[in-house]
């Protein structure tokens, strides 16, 4: 009989305890947004100039590209390519730099790779 109300005892308990278990975590875990930075970038004949060529991995950058050279390029930063900007034209290029690494940047002339490149390191 000791026994039986022992068992009893410590059953209800222990549901009592789990009963309550989804209670404590009944707030939504969201994860938080991603900050969205802009960054200049400028195209010249002779090179790229970007401000910053390290981040930390998981930003979203936002990059404003200018064409200052004679001929209309395009920019390819990691997987992203713009459109083709014509001199003194204007494109924007969003990247999700979601991955460890180096990645290459570079202008294309009608397609192709066309002179001044470099890397962005994600940490």
């Amino acid at each position: 009989m000791k026994f039986a109300l022992a068992l009893a005892l410590l059953l209800s308990a222990a549901l009592a305890t789990l009963g309550g278990a989804h209670l404590a975590s009944a707030e939504w875990q969201t994860t938080q947004p991603t900050l969205l930075y802009t960054v200049p970038a400028v195209l010249t004949d002779k090179s790229i100039q970007l401000t910053h060529t390290r981040v930390p991995r998981g930003v979203v950058i936002r990059y404003t590209i200018v064409n200052h050279g004679s001929r209309p390029y395009a920019l390819q930063i990691w997987t992203g390519v713009t459109r083709s900007i014509p001199p003194k034209g204007r494109a924007r290029l969003t990247v999700n730099w979601d991955a460890r690494g180096r990645f290459v940047y570079r202008t294309l002339y009608r397609g192709r790779p066309a002179g001044p490149h470099g890397s962005v390191t994600v940490v």
